[in-house]
């Protein structure tokens, strides 16, 4: 076997909880302690039923939260530290519905490849990672994010090779430590590499499939024991900034009765179900060789299609399946960037929009994007389907693909009313623009502009729960130059140590290729 099959690590036994994690601060909730803060002039956008205003307010923070939008000119409690906010835009901080922190220490590393054949690279880079590794990785994701404004974050993680209770902790610490708000949702699955994808006999043929297309995954058991286990000691951490979902890593990827496990964790959980679903035509097709049907109905007969659901991607959706995941209130979740990236096909975003489908955004892994950057999905959004009609009410538009970004990401990964909005009462989760900025100058239409020219670098400010987390450029809680400089060590000695990994998985490079040019025509000699 050229992989090492490591034992999972024994997960820490869980005390009597009485409501509390046990990583939660007994002192802290969202904010208390937190000095209050007057933003003294903002030009605010507000929303209303998907449309954006900018008005100039003077936000009060207080205790992690807004507690007062006011009029200009009017009195500064003495209490406050003001900040001085005229020449910014002040905007709700952005909701990535959808990332996966173990691909920032491999970005860069695979090439122009559709999702089979991409996935083979990604998968060997992650493999046998230190905690070590597994935090500095996901802390590079947290300072592209706050660097670029978003503050809330679903991360997807897939630990290699098996979910894994060191590792885990090692994610959530870097959350906890970064200052964000984020939903951290273990992905787990329990079906052979080999039997994810449509092969036939003759794809597989003369192909020694030991050391990965056939290596056991841990029993689907065991797998839920250690996310309940995650849950239990992470939910709700750090005054509830830090929360656990359920993440399933794709429906082809889990028996029946994994998926079954996951919809009841998240039903007795009250959390949420994070999947992939149909990112591909392959996945399509695989769908209908397991359950001879389309995947959403196998989903909804589960009872996996919920409130409480995420479906990501969702390209290659049956006639009805629209229809069916508004009914149910499941969310999708758009990943504009990767999907175009990979070749996967296009989201049908309009049509989501109009039978009322609940949507967020998505960056996707920073290897297959290749950033953490939502605002360049957001643009993407905004514009990508504009041709498929002549006529501009159908186009989704900045202001929508800035509600999707905010109050419509927060409604998806269950944080409607806590973030997403600049309101009293949600969370003092806010980013500042400089209007004195290419993207902003001049000043005509502070949403268009926000959403077509702007990029980050005109970000001034980010503050999460009241606290400030990004000022002029760097993030204020993470040394960022040690940062960079240990993650360029360990990204070159994992791909040294991981040449045996990437050996192993690129021996299912050639029945890939034959699969998909069996589904799809073309050749498989590449």
């Amino acid at each position: 076997m050229i992989f090492s099959k490591k034992p999972y690590s024994t997960c820490p036994s869980v005390p009597q909880r009485k409501g509390k994690s046990r990583n939660r601060p007994e002192n802290v909730k969202n904010g208390i302690g937190v000095k209050a803060i007057w933003l003294n002039n903002a030009l605010c956008l507000l929303e209303s039923a998907h449309q954006w205003v900018a008005h100039r307010r003077s936000i009060e923070v207080r205790n992690g939260l807004i507690a007062g939008l006011h009029e200009p000119g009017s009195t500064i409690p003495s209490d406050c530290e003001t900040i001085d906010a005229t020449g910014l835009i002040a905007i709700p901080g952005l909701v990535n519905c959808h990332s996966h922190s173990p691909d920032n220490l491999i970005r860069g590393t695979t090439g122009d490849l559709p999702l089979e054949l991409w996935s083979l690279s990604s998968s060997a880079g992650r493999e046998s990672r230190t905690a070590r590794e597994i935090y500095v990785s996901t802390m590079l994701g947290a300072v592209e994010m706050i660097r670029t404004g978003t503050t809330s974050v679903l991360d997807h993680v897939r630990i290699s090779p098996d979910i894994d209770c060191e590792a885990l902790d090692a994610v959530a610490r870097a959350w906890r430590d970064s200052g964000m708000r984020a939903t951290i949702a273990p992905v787990v699955s329990d079906r052979m590499i080999v039997e994810t994808m449509p092969f036939e006999a003759e794809d597989l043929e003369d192909i020694d499939l030991s050391a990965y297309g056939r290596r056991q995954p841990l029993p689907a058991t065991t797998q839920m024991d250690i996310a309940e286990n995650f849950f239990q000691r992470w939910h709700e951490a750090d005054g509830g900034r830090i929360r656990v979902a359920i993440g399933p890593s794709g429906p082809q990827r889990c028996s029946d009765d994994l998926l079954a496990a996951a919809a009841d964790f998240s039903r007795r959980n009250d959390t949420l179900l994070h999947t992939h679903v149909l990112e591909t035509r392959t996945q399509r097709e695989m769908g209908f060789r397991l359950y001879g049907r389309g995947m959403i109905a196998h989903l909804k007969d589960l009872g996996a299609l919920t409130p409480r659901t995420n479906l990501v991607h969702s390209i290659w959706l049956e006639r009805d399946d629209a229809e069916t995941i508004a009914r149910m209130g499941a969310s999708i979740i758009h990943n504009p960037i990767s999907n175009a990236r990979l070749g996967s096909g296009f989201c049908p975003l309009p049509e989501l929009l109009r039978v009322g489908v609940r949507v967020g955004l998505g960056t996707d892994s920073a290897c297959c994007n290749d950033s953490n950057n939502l605002l360049e999905a957001v643009k993407w959004a905004a514009i990508l389907h504009n041709s498929l009609s002549q006529d501009e009410a159908h186009w989704t538009g900045p202001h929508r693909a800035l509600s999707l970004a905010t109050i419509g990401g927060a409604d998806a990964v269950g944080l409607e009313g806590v973030t997403g909005r600049i309101a009293v009462g949600h969370a003092a989760d806010l980013a500042f623009f400089r209007i004195a900025s290419p993207a902003f100058a001049p000043l005509n239409d502070a949403v268009r502009q926000l959403v077509l020219a702007e990029t980050g670098s005109a970000l001034a400010m980010v503050m999460i729960a009241g606290r400030i987390a990004q000022k002029d450029g760097r993030a204020t809680q993470i040394d960022e130059s040690e940062l960079w400089e240990e993650a360029q060590a360990l990204s070159q000695r994992r791909q040294h140590d991981n040449r045996n990994a990437y050996m192993a998985t690129n021996g299912l490079e050639l029945p890939i290729r034959r699969m998909r040019s069996r589904i799809m025509g073309g050749c498989a000699c590449h």
